[in-house]
């Protein structure tokens, strides 16, 4: 893989963390996330001249997946996501994201609809990222892991983490999906989560009161 570039768009009202990550080489990669502001972030990513393989969510609520199909459809991606979260998208009141949520989307239509599976490598033109389950924000919720970066979505923030509190949260959850996919990662490995500023794994294991069960070690 070549040099990765990340770059981060905030959009909506709750300010939700966008992203575009690509291959700095052949600017092949993904849109991460995006939550509102269609014409924003589709501007953004032909500034970039991103060559767009895929719409990805980390989860189904609607401040992550807003306007998935509005910037899918400009260009010419599918959406992809986890099968639990994937009601919001698809209309079902049954989703993450509520009735009236679900209405708010912008559904993906040519480009469709696809499943993100837990445990593998996403197999398409752009960087490389694992797809790892870590539930705890919802059911469905999945982080997206690369050399030396993690995208978690509303798993972990600087100095704090998602909420719990929400359709299909579980704190314990939560906590297993940061012991078993985040803290084994190096020190360095930046984290971009879903709202606020980036951090680090080393910043959170010693800072996070939040995290402070998980220790320095696990």
């Amino acid at each position: 893989m070549g040099k990765l570039v990340t770059k981060r768009l905030e959009v909506g009202m709750l300010g939700t963390n966008c992203y575009i990550v690509m291959d700095a080489a052949d600017r092949a990669g993904f849109v991460i996330d995006p939550g509102a502001e269609a014409r924003k972030i589709v501007d953004a990513a032909r500034a970039e001249r991103l060559e767009c393989s895929a719409i990805l969510c980390t989860h189904g609520h609607v401040d992550h997946i807003g306007a998935a199909g509005k910037v899918a459809e400009a260009l010419g991606a599918p959406v992809l996501i986890s099968r639990a979260d994937s009601p919001s998208l698809e209309g079902s009141a049954g989703g993450v994201a509520g009735r009236l949520g679900s209405m708010l989307v912008s559904k993906p239509k040519e480009a469709g609809i696809g499943y993100l599976e837990p445990d593998t490598v996403l197999d398409m033109q752009g960087p490389r990222l694992e797809v790892v389950p870590t539930p705890g924000h919802t059911r469905g919720s999945v982080s997206f892991i690369t050399e030396g970066a993690v995208f978690c979505g509303d798993l972990v923030f600087q100095g704090s983490v998602g909420r719990t509190d929400l359709r299909g949260g579980s704190f314990s959850e939560l906590l297993a999906s940061v012991r078993t996919y985040v803290w084994p990662l190096p020190g360095d490995t930046v984290i971009y989560p879903g709202h606020g500023p980036a951090t680090t794994v080393a910043a959170e294991k010693a800072r996070n009161p939040f995290l402070r069960e998980l220790g320095m070690e696990d």
